[in-house]
């Protein structure tokens, strides 16, 4: 099972975690952990390169995290669109495959 983490500080995101395989599929063929690994990525290049926010992360076989800095009010706009549309996503991701993805709010 893939487990997502999202902290929260003072009702903002400041950082996830993602671990594990999904365990739907033989790797290469796993739309869950694909669905995953997109979204994931997307949220921290969007992050970087799009919202020019210096996240730190952290990436190896199975598992990424990535923390938010502190930001101004305009960074943490940016960063709030991002996150919370990673979270919509994987909580629906979530509901549509329950026993192999699961979301929490830390």
């Amino acid at each position: 099972m893939t487990t997502v983490e999202f902290k929260r500080t003072t009702n903002k995101i400041t950082a996830f975690t993602v671990h594990g395989h999904s365990g739907y599929a033989e790797a290469g063929e796993d739309i869950v952990c694909a669905s995953v690994s997109s979204v994931v990525w997307s949220t921290v290049n969007g992050l970087k390169q799009i919202a020019g926010i210096p996240v730190e992360y952290e990436s190896r076989e199975g598992f990424v995290s990535c923390s938010i800095p502190p930001l101004s009010e305009t960074g943490r706009e940016k960063a709030d669109l991002l996150l919370e549309s990673m979270l919509a996503f994987m909580q629906e991701l979530s509901g549509q495959y329950q026993q192999f993805v699961k979301v929490m709010e830390v």
